[in-house]
């Protein structure tokens, strides 16, 4: 008789929950359709997916909900084809970490704000059960385009493991039953667990953050599009260098800046070298970058960044400066020149940042940064850097 294969063909559920696919599972779908709580279950369904990963939960989950939602991610994932896939969520934490380690609720919070969705997050110690209850069924029971995650621990509901991630697919008013689609397919099926339950199944602190887990309603936003830059800075490097600079050290430098030209100063001259990785480009997209360098260099505050970099008086302390970036980011194959880079940075700062500067500078610098004036493809490249320099930044407010 040949050896057992080594591992694990699913674990039986327990009683706790009903299998999606079993007679009672498939009359409870029957009757919440006719009571009207499985809006939103034709979209999560024809995107749902096997998480890649074992950690992967919270990254196959949010595959599925991006998908459903219709959001253009605006990136290339085969062929020609832009689609949402688990290996192009490394926008908050680096993949290799979250394959040993997964993602907590934080992080699955400012992951798809970086990949376009609106999102609202709710802990246990935040939300009241019938509060739950109420954006369980309007969720479900709507097509405007909100789809809701649960984070658990699985503890709770009689399964093995603790904590993880399961769009929820529908909801049973009558019985008070939600499916969840479970992501991790190798282990479980989709099933239809009691919603006070799932509720209880919130409240066991995450050990990583020390803090109850919740659920997450998600919404579309604009429609996204491919850009040449992107922050690549992890939430810890964010927290431990991006959010000191920009909350402490410059806004000091800044208040004693008289002119434009010393606010330039201050930043190149006390700019880390982390942040050769804040923006990062595109390799494959060389081809957008020159429409993307004639409007930097249209916008007002290029003409003034330039000046300071052509200075003599800093050429040694630039070509010093941006070697070092470069060395990091690999910026010269692509052509890009610091003046650039520098001026895509000012644009992208935080709001807060300028408000450290005087009143007529402010005045200057405020239409200069307004949106409405920039033109494509300039505008869309700092809209979405400033969402994901938003997202992180919470991140951080909250984290820490």
């Amino acid at each position: 008789m040949a050896a057992q294969t080594e591992g694990f063909y699913r674990r039986p559920l327990p009683e706790s929950c009903i299998v999606f696919s079993s007679t009672e599972g498939r009359q409870i779908f029957r009757e919440a359709l006719e009571l009207g709580g499985m809006e939103g279950y034709f979209a999560l369904a024809e995107q749902f997916h096997t998480q890649a990963e074992p950690a992967f939960c919270g990254l196959g989950t949010m595959v599925v909900v991006l998908n459903a939602l219709a959001i253009d991610p605006g990136r290339i994932w085969r062929g020609v084809w832009r689609w949402y896939g688990e290996e192009m969520l490394d926008c908050c934490r680096s993949l290799p970490v979250i394959q040993e380690t997964g993602i907590t609720l934080d992080e699955f919070v400012c992951i798809s704000r970086c990949n376009g969705a609106k999102v609202s997050a709710y802990r246990y110690t935040e939300r009241s059960l019938d509060e739950f209850r109420q954006d369980v069924q309007q969720t479900t029971s709507t097509t405007h385009g909100t789809h809701m995650v649960a984070a658990y621990s699985r503890k709770v509901l009689g399964q093995t493991g603790d904590g993880h991630f399961s769009p929820i697919g529908g909801y049973h008013p009558q019985r008070d039953l939600v499916l969840l689609l479970d992501v991790a397919r190798f282990k479980y099926p989709p099933h239809w667990v009691p919603l006070p339950l799932l509720w209880q199944a919130f409240d066991p602190l995450d050990p990583a953050t020390n803090r109850s887990r919740g659920y997450i309603l998600l919404q579309k936003t604009e429609e996204l599009y491919e850009t040449f830059f992107h922050v690549a800075l992890t939430p810890q490097q964010w927290c431990a260098i991006a959010a000191p600079y920009f909350a402490d050290k410059l806004p000091v430098l800044l208040e004693k800046s008289n002119s434009l030209d010393e606010v330039v100063i201050a930043l190149m001259q006390h700019l880390p070298v982390e942040f050769a990785s804040l923006l990062q480009s595109s390799t494959h997209l060389t081809d957008m970058f020159p429409a993307l360098r004639e409007a930097i260099q249209a916008n007002p505050l290029f003409a003034i960044v330039q000046e300071v970099v052509s200075s003599q008086q800093y050429q040694v302390a630039i070509a010093k400066q941006w070697s070092l970036l470069d060395k990091a980011g690999d910026f010269t194959c692509l052509k890009i020149n610091f003046a650039e880079w520098l001026t895509i940075l000012l644009l992208a700062c935080p709001q807060t940042l300028y408000k450290a500067l005087k009143p007529e500078l402010q005045t200057w610098i405020n239409p200069v940064r307004n949106l409405a004036q920039c033109p494509e493809p300039l505008n869309r490249e700092v809209t979405r850097l400033q969402e994901q320099m938003s997202a992180l930044q919470e991140f951080c407010s909250i984290s820490g």
